[in-house]
């Protein structure tokens, strides 16, 4: 029997920005061994547009494997840890490529035996996801020691890097000047936006695929037709990891109450269940209400899904010369 989690989350629905991000990271790996200099790459976004997915999907394409010779890793992938040092994030790319005594050992060390397993695994390159814990939101600065010997690995390696997180992650990139020499334009996958005609036919030819899965087990309203689709967005925000969470939040619940058809109200409880957002407005209804329409007001709400609460403002510094810059502060509402 198939559970939610295999329908849900094992399907993957190329979009345009998904196919564009998938090209560009083959086309760097496949010339990762003829460059004459490392080079990088960015992956942008909001939380849940997809970041990690599009890593999911390339790396399962070329997955470490044992031959004759020994362990080959062509890709070295690996998640900052929160408020990282240099040792840290040695330490977390030590234990992705399977070295067992990646918690001993000094700085230096662990640098050593880092790049000495990467020339030996054959890694070709290093993926690093939640790039943004570069920025140390408590004291408002960038980690520019991690991200010096970050260039320096690379560098001394030979390797390509990829980077992907928020979209403050840019702001670590160009703090380091040679470390945004080497890399190319970043690579965006936005919130789908109602408005844009193209990005709305999108959203909604991922909802048609996902019903072409649930209808397999459920009896569903077709949830890719005009008034759905608006619920879904509506509740989503665009943004496809709130999508696969109201979803996968319906089919648990059904699922565990042995139902074979689901309804609008299913999702509408499943949807106050799973996504965390501000309340709407007294008197406004809420996605997958009959009365619900995405009108102008209410798109600026939606819009708000997934987005943190802005700080208080904080004065940019000022150069002597009486510019305006922008400061670490902005850039982290950004994110």
């Amino acid at each position: 029997m198939s559970s939610p989690k295999t329908i849900i989350e094992g399907l993957i629905v190329p979009h345009a920005a998904f196919v564009e991000a998938q090209q560009q990271l083959e086309l760097f790996f496949k010339y990762a061994e003829k460059k004459a200099e490392a080079e990088g790459l960015a992956i942008l976004g909001e939380s849940g547009t997809g970041k990690t997915s599009v890593l999911n999907t390339f790396a399962d394409l070329h997955p470490r494997r044992r031959t004759a010779s020994g362990i080959e890793c062509p890709i070295l992938r690996a998640t900052v840890p929160s408020a990282p040092t240099v040792k840290s994030l040695a330490g977390v790319l030590l234990a992705a490529i399977g070295a067992e005594d990646h918690e001993k050992g000094t700085e230096n060390e662990k640098t050593s035996r880092l790049k000495k397993l990467i020339v030996e695994t054959g890694t070709r390159m290093v993926i690093i996801d939640e790039f943004q814990h570069f920025i140390d939101r408590n004291k408002r600065k960038i980690m520019r020691e991690v991200a010096d010997w970050l260039k320096v690995l690379i560098d001394d390696t030979r390797t390509t890097l990829v980077v992907a997180g928020l979209p403050s992650c840019r702001l670590v990139i160009d703090e380091n000047e040679q470390l945004a020499r080497r890399f190319s334009a970043a690579i965006e996958l936005p919130r789908f936006s109602w408005q844009i005609p193209a990005q709305r036919k999108q959203f909604v030819g991922i909802l048609s695929s996902f019903n072409c899965e649930v209808r397999q087990k459920y009896d569903v309203p077709d949830l890719h037709n005009e008034e759905m689709s608006s619920y879904f967005y509506g509740a989503s925000g665009g943004l496809i990891g709130y999508l696969v969470k109201i979803l996968l939040q319906t089919l648990r619940t059904a699922e565990v109450a042995n139902r074979s058809a689901i309804r609008v109200a299913d999702f509408a409880d499943a949807y106050k269940r799973a996504v965390w957002s501000r309340r709407w407005p007294l008197g406004t209804p809420a996605p997958f209400d009959q009365k619900f329409r995405l009108d102008t007001a209410t798109l600026q709400i939606v819009g708000t899904i997934g987005k943190p609460v802005e700080a208080e403002p904080i004065a940019p510094k000022r150069l002597r010369c009486g510019r305006v810059t922008e400061s670490v502060d902005s850039m982290l509402r950004l994110s």
